[in-house]
């Protein structure tokens, strides 16, 4: 802690007398008005909720009348339609008559258009006889021809591939009315979206399109059952009722804002959401007819980017408890209203009401469903935010009032200290200042006092002693001066000499005389891992080297020729080729040995690489010239020997010997093609393609051949996405693996081809259950004309490596006696 000077303390003194009453009294007074401003914003806040909650509530409840009024009515138009003839102008006339009002956004997000259009209340009127037959349709305003009337008595042919209402409805007494849950095509995210951010924005993606059918049975004069006539309500008639709603606004809007969290949706008496701004939360079926599950906590990740997810609120609770809540309410005939947190994040109250029916599958509970009005909470804040703000206005300015009081004394309190204490602290301060400068390291800091007194003479001691110190700074400075210079020098050559040898790829070690580890660069560390310790023996670091220990006993005893060698090594089944020098530390070897180790496996590897394609390269161009040779005079061997089979004059005999040879030389006519082949293969073409579906379709070409040697043919496709491949080429690879498996195993067995990924690689596996491959033979199975078979080029397992090549992979073989061959094709994606 620092200690307060007299003028500090004087001026510390004077300000606490003064200005400490005064800011308390201040203070307390700012934290009073503070409590009040609170208080009463909390109550204009709890008030302006209550009244805009109840608000809503009575709008619920006004809108779920009207939807009871309206599903009546179609209750209505179906028992009128049941009355009359049932002849197409009727029936149309009836149609036409019941329109409503559509309000619908157009156009695009930069220009937007608004569009009211009437359209036919009901998306189909339909009249089906005893057997389940449509016998008159009218769908979309347009009667439907007779080759387009389906048997709905089977549900894989009705709309929605699922529906039973017929069968339901042929169940009901004369009057009795099926009215069905919301059904229809589920809509995804990206679908509805179509590439806008949210779906206020979303002006050319996919609508729902759903009915609710009202259906009744139809009965002969006899009192038999004679059908079913079947109204079909058009969805959007009931997104009419809550699509508009904003609360925030005085006026209905074409379409409510998401993002806002201001907005309506009405759910059914089961908890599904039937209408919404966002399509992908309402009930709705896949494309088999299956009905979507509901989102949950444990819905798959994919399913929820993918907006695969309707929203039943009673599985909703994990988003928030008042969701199952609300939807139990409902189903008691209550309405009310709750806080709400929706998926989107935003806090808001939500009202609901109940819509009284108890018709169809609404008997259950006398519910069609609920309405619910949402509104964000902070919203209705703002008569208490009005209010604080007047309350901050005062308090800001009795604050800013106060300051400039306490600012006045302030500034009276610091001119009576400063006039108070200079004339007695001056003289000490410049004293003060002056040893500062000089302990700072300000040469020559004098101090000039033209007092007599104490102090001056306190200042004359001083000058001297800054002098003093002048001197033998100077001194110590020049010596610091030369030591950093040598220090300087003696840095770069240690830095040279270690930059140097770190540079260096290969490892280099120095041996005491006695054979312990004195230095190693960081490639040594690497190549000899947690053995190479300074200060441990080589027989230690070089415990797992083969005979390295002995040659190096040799160097250190001057028993060998210094110089480089060779060693090889073998690891895991492995070889691997090092260069070694053993070099002495001055002549007479006193200091010791340097050991150099070199890793030469992959400059190994090129050079029989390079001899490999160089022999490939040599054969390749030999079998295309044996092929051209051949195939020219095989041509007309074959034509004469298949001029002669024809004669009529031959014995059955010959013409048999003449067929048999024709056969040969067709199989020379296919060794010759596949010489051509791979001698010169066409150039790859890639293109982006999915690798599971080549290899799905590649097998169905061999699913007939596989059954009939009985071996069983599996396929596990792994998530491998799309990248780019020579379609044809990778196929003639499959093919050849398969077919290779397909004749090791004459008695039946199994061949399982699996796909995956592994880092930016694909990786596709041949596995059989064959015989397996013999040890000697591991080594050639990739050579041109190398085969164990009775038949056969002996070429399909070097056009699949070069394929492979050709894609810059690798293919590899595992294979044991008796125990079966794995091929493994890796595949670079990038």
């Amino acid at each position: 802690m620092n200690r307060l000077s007299l003028f500090q303390k004087i001026l510390v003194a004077m300000l606490t007398l003064s200005l400490v009453p005064l800011l308390v009294s201040s203070a307390i007074l700012a934290l009073n008005l503070g409590s009040v401003r609170e208080t009463l914003a909390d109550r204009i806040a709890d008030a302006a909720d209550r009244q805009a909650s109840e608000s809503l509530r009575l709008r619920a409840e006004q809108v779920a009348e009207g939807i009871a009024g309206f599903l009546q009515d179609c209750e209505a138009d179906l028992k009128l339609c049941v009355t009359l003839p049932r002849t197409p102008e009727i029936l149309t006339a009836f149609y036409e008559s019941r329109h409503g009002e559509i309000w619908r956004r157009d156009g695009t997000a930069a220009a937007p258009r608004e569009v009211r259009e009437s359209i036919p209340r009901y998306a189909s009127l339909a009249v089906i006889d005893a057997n389940g037959r449509e016998t008159f349709v009218i769908r979309e305003g347009a009667i439907v021809p007779e080759s387009g009337l389906r048997t709905v008595a089977d549900p894989g042919q009705t709309e929605f591939l699922r529906e039973d209402y017929f069968q339901r409805a042929r169940q009901l007494k004369r009057g009795e009315i099926l009215v069905t849950h919301v059904t229809g095509f589920h809509v995804g995210k990206e679908e509805q979206l179509a590439g806008a951010r949210e779906p206020e924005d979303a002006y050319s993606g996919r609508e729902f399109r759903g009915v609710v059918r009202f259906a009744t049975p139809l009965f002969d004069r006899r009192g038999r059952f004679d059908g079913v006539m079947v109204l079909s309500l058009d969805h959007r008639h009931l997104m009419e009722f809550s699509q508009h709603i904003s609360p925030g606004q005085n006026r209905a809007v074409v379409f409510p804002s998401y993002r806002s969290g201001n907005y309506a949706f009405i759910f059914d008496d089961e908890g599904w959401i039937i209408t919404h701004p966002k399509f992908w939360d309402i009930r709705g079926v896949d494309a088999d007819g299956t009905l979507v599950p509901p989102y949950t906590k444990n819905s798959p990740p994919a399913d929820v980017e993918a907006g695969r997810i309707p929203f039943n609120l009673d599985h909703a609770g994990f988003i928030h408890p008042n969701y199952p809540r609300v939807a139990q309410l409902v189903r008691e005939r209550q309405s009310g209203y709750v806080d709400i947190t929706n998926v989107g994040g935003a806090k808001k109250i939500m009202a609901f009401a109940p819509i009284p029916y108890s018709t169809g599958d609404y008997t259950r509970h006398g519910i069609f469903g609920g309405v619910t009005i949402g509104f964000q909470v902070d919203q209705f804040h703002e008569t208490a935010r009005a209010g604080s703000a007047v309350i901050n206005l005062q308090l800001r300015e009795h604050l800013r009032l106060s300051a400039i009081i306490v600012a006045a004394t302030s500034l009276m309190v610091v001119i009576c200290a400063w006039l108070l204490s200079r004339g007695v602290t001056r003289p000490l301060a410049l004293l003060t200042d002056g040893v500062r400068r000089l302990a700072g390291g300000e040469s020559g800091a004098k101090v000039e006092v033209a007092a007599r007194d104490e102090v001056g003479e306190l200042a004359d001691t001083f000058n001297r002693m800054a002098d003093e110190l002048e001197l033998r700074k100077n001194r110590l400075l020049k010596t610091l001066e030369e030591l950093e210079e040598s220090r300087r020098h003696i840095m770069d050559e240690r830095n040279f000499k270690e930059s140097v040898l770190e540079s260096i790829s290969s490892a280099i070690m120095t041996l005491s005389p006695e054979g312990l580890l004195t230095s190693i660069n960081g490639t040594g560390t690497r190549l000899l891992g947690p053995a190479a310790v300074i200060g441990a023996p080589y027989q230690k670091v070089f415990s797992e080297w083969s005979d390295m220990t002995g040659r190096i006993a040799e160097a250190l005893a001057g028993r060998r020729e210094y110089g480089r060698e060779p060693l090889v090594l073998g690891t895991d089944g492995k070889e691997r080729h090092f260069e070694v020098g053993f070099f002495p530390i001055y002549a007479d070897r006193s200091g010791g040995l340097t050991v150099t180790i070199r890793d030469e496996t992959e400059k190994e590897s090129f050079r029989e690489e390079m001899t490999r394609l160089d022999r490939l390269a040599s054969l390749g161009k030999l079998a295309a010239g044996i092929a051209h040779e051949v195939r020219n005079p095989l041509t007309g061997v074959s034509l004469l020997l298949d001029d002669l089979h024809d004669r009529a004059g031959l014995d059955a005999e010959s013409q048999a010997m003449m067929g048999k040879a024709l056969q040969e030389i067709e199989r020379v006519e296919r060794l010759v093609a596949g010489l051509l082949n791979f001698s010169s293969p066409p150039k790859a073409f890639l293109r982006e393609a999915d690798l599971n579906r080549v290899i799905q379709d590649t097998l169905l070409l061999l699913r007939r051949e596989c059954e009939s040697r009985n071996v069983a043919l599996g396929f596990e496709p792994g998530d491998v996405p799309v990248f780019r491949i020579d379609v044809e080429k990778v196929r003639q690879a499959l093919l050849n693996l398969v077919k290779n498996a397909l004749e090791a195993m004459p008695d039946g067995g199994s061949v399982r081809v699996t796909t995956g990924v592994d880092g930016d690689t694909a990786v596709v596996t041949v596995a059989d259950t064959g015989p397996g491959i013999a040890d000697n033979d591991l080594p050639l199975i990739f050579e041109p004309f190398f085969t164990r078979k009775g038949a056969g080029t002996g070429l399909g397992l070097s056009i699949t490596q070069r394929i492979v090549e050709e894609h810059h992979g690798r293919i590899s073989v595992e294979s044991s006696a008796g125990a079966g061959t794995t091929f493994t094709i890796t595949l670079p994606m990038g």
